[in-house]
């Protein structure tokens, strides 16, 4: 075999190898590229870690500013991805956001206030609720969608 066909047999195999571990680790969290990656439903830098969220939803991780811009982007794209996270506000890790806790009050990028917290109040749900009725007729009349 001549050289160049071994360099691009090695390059093919080299990028399968990349996409194959790329692929393997969708089902974990992966920090962003804080202050560069776009929110996926405001469109806003996710920069601030303590109010951050992603989703991987048809093999794409998204990611998100706040937590409420997580819950809207998930109800327009027919629910909670099974892989979704929040990170935790206090410093920690990436928790799953249904089995997380919310902690309402905090100023958050999109103004939702709502921040993961182990000693939160609320659950996703609750906090679904509470990004749902905050966001009101207002959004959607924006955004032009009758209801």
């Amino acid at each position: 075999m001549s050289r160049a066909v071994l360099r691009a047999l090695r390059a093919a195999a080299a990028a399968s190898l990349a996409w194959a571990l790329a692929c393997a680790k969708l089902d974990q969290p992966s920090d962003p590229v804080w202050g560069k990656e776009p929110c996926a439903d405001c469109s806003m830098l996710v920069s601030e870690r303590r109010f951050s969220a992603q989703v991987v939803h048809d093999g794409e991780r998204r990611y998100f500013d706040d937590v409420g811009c997580m819950v809207l982007w998930a109800e327009k794209h027919g629910g909670l991805p099974a892989h979704a996270w929040v990170h935790d506000g206090t410093g920690g890790p990436w928790a799953p956001a249904r089995a997380a806790r919310f902690a309402e009050g905090a100023r958050t990028p999109m103004d939702y206030g709502l921040e993961a917290r182990a000693d939160g109040a609320l659950g996703w749900e609750e906090a679904r609720d509470r990004v749902l009725a905050k966001r009101g007729p207002k959004r959607e009349q924006k955004e032009g969608v009758q209801r």
